[in-house]
């Protein structure tokens, strides 16, 4: 007796059903199909009614089907790293010319290498309609010519015309596929499970595939079933190596009453999308007019009343489910009859899912977990038998195999479901900077100077969040990237984490780390951290002479604000006090050279004898060690920043708490105020001491101080008005959302980084901050950001980018260990205390 382990498992090559491939039409041989591209739509951080407009929008579109079968097919595509790394180097015309560890190029590489190693891909839906079935006459001419005819082309195009109409309503939005695509469909879905297809076909010059030349797609590709097998094992043949896989498919079985939408939940159709591996979507419909649906339930009602009837000839109380049935069926007849079309419509269909691993035991252990996850969402996922059959529904054209788990639902249901929702944050053409952690992931790229140059908007970027919710971390891998483009960056940190950005090895010779508590005296001058407009800068005198009134009116204001700042509250709340500091620096008439000395020789000059109770005070200040910075011993010029990377600290700088009135500060925390203001400006001139065109970065931490007084909020509005004509990205850190929406620059923030609050006002601030709607359980999802940092170490933010997409995302930094090493502040048992944002505020 022949041993059964020996025994040669039967193998079944793949054949299509398909004839012939016409651009997006394609024909079997009783059908005429024509497929289209579904674009993804945004979800999470949506308002109900957005999400209500695009169910009941693609329901409408379904609707408009009626009388077609259509047949959903939902797959992903790897992330296309080597076409973004190409993208991200034709914008980056200048990298940094590195001497130690890695080039620009190295770095391109290592970022592919690691984008490709993620768990990342990119939702790709198609839907396909049943045009028509192909009558004998043409189905005739189509052998005789080895291609549709003339004549059913005249036929089928007025309905490939209303069809095409009715996808791109509202909700769906698709388009005809392109040959490319229906080529990347078929190798795909003839090769489930199997790597995605990267090379295509390079004859591009026609968009037509005979019946000769679809061997093409299952060639390479074997299956080897097995009878009642749970799985199918898909073989993959290249040019030196073959690939396996293991392939199971499900199917949807009972499914509770779908709220839409669901408050809480992600689509049901687009949930799988949460899990770690992916999931493949086939979905073939019959769409069923209000009419027809009517008559089938008509059909039903008649035979619950026969059965009612038969109960109560004999006498007997009829069960309590029969009653239920007759209720329901009335109440959908009801529904059907006076609702409008997508509520009367139906579909009748079935709905396969497909998983794969490299073996049997890992692709059941994957069935398991695909099961257990849509059982929360009260929907039955059935393992069924004949997976050959089921595996084959996946490939356009084919047939549906078996009748089993026929489902029978409204339209709203189905477009409930949102299978093309999705994550969409991002610029797609920035350096990488994480990967979406809501409902699916996705890689994360952010381009600091895509909102100046290509949307021409403004380049103020806040990022606030509370204690360790990972602010530095995020400025700090954003300057990181810019620096190796190329762009010159500026960096305020109090208190000096970020300094470790010089320190790296390939950063060395184009980093500059100031100590401004070190520095010369006069370093903080406030009329000379105002820079100095330059007549480069401007296409005309007139224009050149209003930037120098608006400099002087800055250096001004600037004055004022820090004498008010040194001096105690008690003095600062006398009317005379004003009045008296502003004739004083009026005498200055704004010039680069003054200096707070000549502030208090004016005071001391002046009639009223108020001016030198000021003037006393501030020469009480000027003799604390940290005063030399803002009154200078001797005219030093102004400084340059000419490194690529400028990082600026303050290290021992004393903030006072926000939560103490003014009138309780130290002596230290009075005078760390108008240097902490200072050092903002100090750090903006590096915005107009080069060019307006060249690309600029400048990150401000502790910003949530600048609010407080007319110099800080007429620095931010500056900084977001002139981001966009001096072509510069501005980040700006805060601890609290509403010190950041409270100096009117609402309509000047291009993007927006929110991390992790607790408390709910703020959190609602933050969400005002994205633009998204409060009051409806969006602030629950920023207080529960980062909550496992402790452990894995991640960064979590909620991100709106420049065009408008919100979703929440986590910082990656895996693949850059040296970068992690430096920008990490979290404190270990056996490390002294955190430094970083935690130790400053």
């Amino acid at each position: 007796m022949r041993n059964r382990s020996t025994k040669r498992e039967p193998v079944v090559r793949a054949r299509l059903a398909l004839r012939n491939i016409e651009s997006n039409l394609c024909f079997t041989d009783h059908e005429a199909w024509a497929w289209f591209v579904l674009p993804t739509q945004p979800w999470a951080f949506r308002s109900d009614t957005l999400r209500e407009q695009l169910l009941f929008g693609a329901g409408d579109a379904l609707a408009w089907l009626a009388g077609h079968r259509v047949h959903l097919r939902v797959t992903s595509r790897p992330y296309p790293a080597a076409d973004w790394a190409r993208e991200l180097d034709r914008h980056t015309p200048s990298p940094l010319r590195t001497r130690a560890g890695g080039s620009w190029g190295d770095h391109l590489v290592a970022m592919q290498n690691h984008l490709r190693n993620q768990t990342m891909a990119e939702k790709k839906v198609f839907l396909g309609v049943r045009i028509s079935f192909r009558p004998p006459s043409h189905r005739m001419i189509a052998k005789v010519w080895r291609h549709p005819g003339n004549i059913e082309h005249a036929r089928l195009l007025s309905q490939v015309e209303r069809v095409t109409e009715a996808v791109a309503l509202p909700g769906m939005e698709g388009r005809p596929a392109s040959a490319a695509e229906m080529e990347w469909l078929l190798r795909r879905s003839v090769g489930l499970g199997l790597p995605a297809p990267a090379r295509l076909s390079p004859v591009e010059a026609s968009d037509e595939w005979a019946d000769d030349d679809l061997h093409s797609f299952t060639d390479d590709v074997d299956y080897v079933a097995q009878p009642f097998g749970r799985t199918v094992r898909v073989i993959g043949r290249g040019a030196t190596t073959s690939v396996e896989r293991s392939v199971a498919v499900l199917s949807v079985g009972r499914l509770e009453e779908i709220e839409a939408p669901d408050p809480g939940n992600d689509p049901w159709l687009a949930h799988s999308d949460r899990l770690p591996f992916p999931v493949e979507w086939s979905a073939q419909l019959d769409v069923l007019s209000g009419v027809d649906a009517r008559k089938a339930i008509q059909r039903k009602l008649l035979v619950v009343r026969d059965m009612q009837r038969h109960y109560r000839e004999h006498d007997l109380d009829e069960p309590l489910a029969l009653d239920r049935q007759a209720s329901q069926a009335r109440q959908v007849e009801d529904q059907m009859s006076r609702g409008v079309e997508v509520a009367a419509a139906r579909v009748h269909g079935w709905f396969r899912l497909a998983v794969a691993a490299p073996s049997e035991e890992e692709c059941l252990e994957r069935v398991r977990k695909l099961t257990a996850s849509f059982r929360g969402r009260r929907v039955s996922i059935e393992h069924p038998r004949g997976q050959y059959g089921l595996l084959r529904e996946f490939i356009p054209g084919e047939p549906v195999s078996t009748s089993a788990y026929r489902r029978r639902l409204p339209v709203l249901y189905v477009s409930a479901g949102v299978p093309t929702a999705s994550s969409q944050v991002g610029d797609r053409r920035g350096p990488y900077v994480g990967y979406t952690a809501g409902s699916s992931r996705r890689a994360v790229m952010f381009d600091t100077h895509y909102a100046t140059e290509v949307k021409e908007t403004s380049g103020l970027v806040p990022v606030v969040g509370g204690l360790g919710a990972g602010k530095s971390v995020l400025l700090g891998q954003i300057t990181y990237e810019a620096v190796r483009r190329g762009i010159p960056s500026v960096v305020l940190d109090p208190s000096g984490p970020l300094a470790r950005l010089t320190q790296l090895p390939e950063l060395q010779g184009y980093g500059e780390h100031i100590d401004l508590t070190t520095a010369a005296s006069g370093t903080l001058n406030p009329f000379a951290v105002v820079a100095r407009p330059h007549r480069d800068s401007f296409g005309s005198d007139e224009a050149f002479e209003e930037a120098l009134v608006l400099a002087a009116q800055d250096r001004k204001l600037l004055a004022m604000d820090v004498v008010k700042m040194l001096l105690p509250p008690s003095v600062d709340k006398i009317p005379e006090t004003s009045l008296v500091i502003s004739d004083a620096v009026r005498e200055t008439r704004g010039e680069p050279s003054a200096s707070l000395w000549d502030v208090v020789e004016n005071l001391e000059r002046l009639t009223h004898p108020h001016g030198r109770v000021v003037a006393n005070y501030l020469r009480d200040m000027a003799e604390l060690p940290l005063a030399r910075l803002l009154f200078p011993s001797v005219d030093r010029g102004q400084d340059r920043m000419d490194a690529m990377l400028t990082v600026l600290t303050m290290p021992g700088l004393v903030l006072p708490p926000q939560s103490v009135p003014r009138d309780h500060w130290s002596t230290s925390e009075q005078l760390a105020v108008p240097l902490l203001h200072l050092a903002s400006w100090y750090a903006t001139r590096a915005v107009y001491g080069r060019s307006m065109s060249s690309r600029k970065l400048v990150a401000l931490d502790e910003t949530h101080f600048l609010g407080e007084w007319s110099a800080g909020r007429a620095l931010f509005t500056r900084l977001g008005r002139d981001s966009r004509k001096w072509n510069t990205c501005v980040l700006a850190a805060s601890q609290n959302p509403s010190d950041v929406l409270g100096m009117d620059v609402a309509n000047f923030m291009s993007a927006a980084f929110v991390g992790r609050i607790e408390d709910e006002d703020a959190a609602r601030d933050g969400l005002r901050m994205l633009r998204v709607p409060t009051g409806v359980g969006y602030e629950r999802a920023l207080a529960s950001l980062s909550a496992g940092r402790g452990t894995t170490g991640f960064r979590e933010f909620v991100m709106r980018d420049v065009d408008g997409h919100v979703d929440k995302i986590r910082v990656d930094l895996t693949a850059n260990p040296g970068l992690l090493g430096v920008l990490n502040t979290t404190a270990s048992p056996t490390d002294e205390p955190a430094s970083g944002e935690e130790q400053v505020a």
